[in-house]
C-alpha cells in the first residue's frame, strides 16, 4: 500500500493505471558534469508525492540534496560537489571539498580537528568521505506491498601493512513516504586493532533554518566545546539571521533514549508558511548503543548559514584527544559494527507538536 497524491493505493490499482512504475518513482543514474564534479556519479531518488534525494557513488555513498515538494530542507557549501581526486587531507583542507547536504560522512580512523595521534598526521574530520564505492547497485521494485527504492555500495579505507577498514552502505525508502533509512556496516579486515570514529554529518539551510527554528530534543546534559559555545548556551534551540563574523559553536548532547533504545532530534519551523500548508521539519533517529553522542553544528555566518544535528561514537575535537578522553573506540581485527538511522521530513503543524510530544522526558 502506497499513499499518493492524498489517498492509499494498493500494488494493482497502481500497476492498472502506468505501464512502468519509473512513471512513479525510481531511482535514476547519472553523472555529473562542469567544474570540480565533472564526472562525479549519481543517483537521483524520486520517491513519488514530493520527496527526493541524490546519493553520490562516488563520495561515501553521501547524500548531498534533499527536498520535498520541491523545498530544500539541507544547507549545500559554497564548494558545491567536489570530485575525489581534488581531496586533500592535510590539515583543515577537508573544508575544500566538504559539501554539506543531508549526509557527509566523517571518520573511519578520524573525527574533528587535526591532530598527531602516535606519530601519525591526521587531518580534518578522515577520510571516508572522499572514497568512491565499489559495488555499487541500485534498483526499485516490488516487495511485497511496498515499492522500494535501494541503493548500495562499500567504501574501503585502506593502506598497506595498516588499516583495511569496510564500510559498505544500504540506503532505502519507499514510494510515498517522507523518509528514508540508512544502515551502515563497518568491518575491521586488517589483522590489527583499529582506532575506530565515525560521525553522521547532518545539515539543515534555508528555508527550513532561520529565525523561527527551533532544534527539538531531549537532553540528559549538553556540555559546550568551549567558551565561545558556552556563550550561546541560552539559545542553544534557536537560530538567529545571518551574521557577518559569525564564529561556529558546538555542543554535545547526552540524549534520552526512548524505550527501544532510539535518541531523536528534529530542525523545524513552524511559521514556514508553504503552497502545502504551513510547517516544515527534518527529523533524525539513531540507535544510542551505537551512536552515544550527539554534536550540535551551529554556523549562522553570511554565505554559510547551517545548523546540523552529528550523531557520533566521539566528540570532534580528534583522535588524540579522544585518546587522553578515554573515550577512543578500537574496532578489533573480524569485528563488525552496524549503525541505523532514519530522517523523515515532518509536514504541517501537527506532525511537529506530535514529534515533540513523543521525545523522552
Amino acid at each position: 500500500m502506497a499513499r499518493l497524491y492524498g489517498k492509499d493505493w494498493t500494488r494493482g490499482e497502481l500497476e492498472a493505471r502506468v505501464g512502468d512504475m519509473g512513471q512513479l518513482a525510481g531511482v535514476r543514474a547519472s553523472r555529473l558534469d562542469g567544474g570540480r564534479a565533472t564526472g562525479v556519479k549519481a543517483l537521483d531518488f524520486d520517491c513519488g508525492d514530493g520527496l527526493r534525494f541524490t546519493v553520490l557513488p562516488d563520495l561515501c555513498m553521501d547524500i548531498p540534496h534533499l527536498e520535498y515538494r520541491g523545498v530544500p530542507l539541507t544547507w549545500f557549501a559554497r564548494n558545491g560537489i567536489v570530485a575525489p581526486q581534488y581531496y586533500d587531507p592535510q590539515g583543515i583542507e577537508w573544508l575544500r571539498s566538504f559539501f554539506g547536504g543531508l549526509l557527509t560522512t566523517c571518520g573511519l580512523r578520524q573525527v574533528g580537528s587535526p591532530c598527531v595521534d602516535n606519530g601519525e598526521a591526521l587531518g580534518q574530520h578522515g577520510r571516508i568521505a572522499n572514497i568512491p564505492a565499489e559495488a555499487v547497485s541500485a534498483q526499485a521494485g516490488w516487495e511485497g506491498d511496498d515499492y522500494v527504492l535501494r541503493a548500495s555500495g562499500t567504501m574501503r579505507e585502506t593502506r598497506v601493512f595498516a588499516e583495511d577498514l569496510r564500510l559498505t552502505r544500504t540506503i532505502t525508502a519507499r514510494l510515498g513516504e517522507r523518509a528514508l533509512h540508512i544502515a551502515d556496516r563497518v568491518e575491521n579486515l586488517g589483522s590489527e586493532s583499529s582506532p575506530f570514529m565515525i560521525l553522521y554529518h547532518m545539515n539543515a539551510g534555508f528555508p527550513l533554518l532561520s529565525e523561527t527554528t527551533r532544534l527539538l530534543i531531549s537532553d540528559a546534559h549538553v556540555e559546550p566545546r568551549d567558551d565561545r559555545a558556552r556563550e550561546g548556551l541560552a539559545e542553544i534551540t534557536r537560530f538567529g539571521p545571518p551574521q557577518r563574523g559569525f564564529s561556529e559553536q558546538v555542543y554535545w548532547h547526552d540524549v534520552r533514549a526512548d524505550a527501544d533504545g532510539y535518541c531523536s532530534a528534529a530542525f523545524v519551523n513552524e511559521a514556514l508558511d508553504l503552497s502545502f500548508g504551513r510547517g516544515l521539519g527534518l527529523a533524525v533517529r539513531w540507535r544510542r548503543d551505537q551512536l552515544w553522542n550527539m554534536v550540535q553544528w551551529k554556523q549562522l555566518g553570511s554565505g554559510d548559514y547551517v545548523a546540523a544535528i552529528e550523531p557520533a561514537n566521539c566528540h570532534t575535537l580528534g583522535r588524540c584527544k579522544e585518546r587522553e578522553l578515554g573515550t577512543l573506540q578500537q574496532l578489533a581485527p573480524g569485528e563488525v559494527r552496524l549503525f541505523d538511522l532514519d530522517v523523515s521530513v515532518l509536514v504541517g503543524q501537527d506532525e511537529i507538536a506530535a514529534f515533540e510530544a513523543m521525545l523522552p522526558r
